[in-house]
């Protein structure tokens, strides 16, 4: 069970619900932006080589934002399960308390600080 109150979940709900509609739009731009390859597309239509290179890179740039988002996009999804589950603000590795604090700063935290540290030494 949670250590946060109705009134607490349902902010972070609704703070949850928000950023889940921006990436939704942001990754809807992107693919709309991105077409089907533009990198090839945008090679194809320059004929210098440093021009190619930029339109290759920012591409590149283009699909790791795109990564990012969808990465954003699951972990929204994840947060908003915890809380229709009663398990939001609880480590999903020790069972204990995710601090408010973390939860404030990065409502999607599925890992208090301790066992997120631990993660990423590994």
């Amino acid at each position: 069970m949670s250590h946060l109150s109705n009134k607490d979940l349902e902010q972070f709900r609704q703070r949850l619900l928000a950023y889940l509609a921006e990436v939704k739009q942001e990754i809807h731009d992107r693919l709309v932006n991105e077409g089907t390859d533009e990198s090839i597309s945008l090679a194809g239509k320059v004929h210098d080589a440093q021009a190619e290179s930029m339109s290759v890179a920012m591409s590149q740039i283009n699909r790791g934002m795109l990564k990012m988002y969808l990465h954003d996009l699951k972990d929204l999804e994840m947060a908003l399960e915890r809380i229709d589950s009663g398990e939001y603000g609880i480590c999903i590795d020790c069972d204990e308390p995710i601090a408010r604090a973390r939860l404030d700063a990065y409502p999607m935290a599925k890992r208090c600080i301790k066992c997120q540290s631990l993660r990423e030494q590994d």
